[in-house]
């Protein structure tokens, strides 16, 4: 982290993680601070921004990072399994984008930075399903260079999806 403090907002619905989370941060200097939020609740998105900047001031740079990976293989024959997994990574994706970039741009300043997956990059058979659903997400305007945001490129890194093979 860059000298001096720093506050940290994360915002998330696995409270165990994101405790383990804001442990790292604080011992790198940061003030963390977590709040409640979940994808799959659109309607609860500007009210989590709202409390955040009230509490808090402006944000200066946002990171979108949430999805599911989904079990492809359920996916393909449980229709409302496939839906609940692109409604959380694209659906919920829409909305948190849209609300942070409306307040960035009212604010005036501030950056959006969206962590996706190479599988939205290279959408393969074998996990279409989730692949789309994180294409999708990536393509908001918000997620690119335009508009005061970007996408971070698509490289392999180790986490829940990549443990999973497909």
């Amino acid at each position: 982290m860059a000298r001096g403090a720093q506050t940290v907002v994360l915002a998330g619905r696995d409270h165990h993680r994101l405790q383990t989370a804001a442990g790292s941060l604080r011992t790198a200097g940061a003030q963390v601070h977590i709040v409640d939020f979940d994808a799959d609740q659109p309607h609860t998105h500007h009210a989590v921004a709202q409390q955040v900047v009230a509490r808090h001031g402006d944000l200066d740079v946002t990171i979108l990072a949430f999805g599911v990976l989904g079990d492809q293989t359920r996916d393909e024959r449980d229709p409302a399994a496939a839906v609940a997994v692109t409604c959380t990574n694209y659906l919920g994706a829409v909305s948190a984008l849209t609300v942070l970039g409306n307040q960035l741009r009212s604010q005036g300043h501030g950056a959006i930075v969206v962590l996706s997956s190479v599988a939205g990059e290279r959408v393969r058979r074998s996990n279409y399903i989730y692949g789309a659903s994180k294409a999708a997400s990536t393509a908001s305007p918000w997620a690119s260079a335009k508009h005061s945001g970007a996408a971070a490129p698509p490289c392999w890194w180790s986490g829940p999806a990549s443990s999973t093979p497909g």
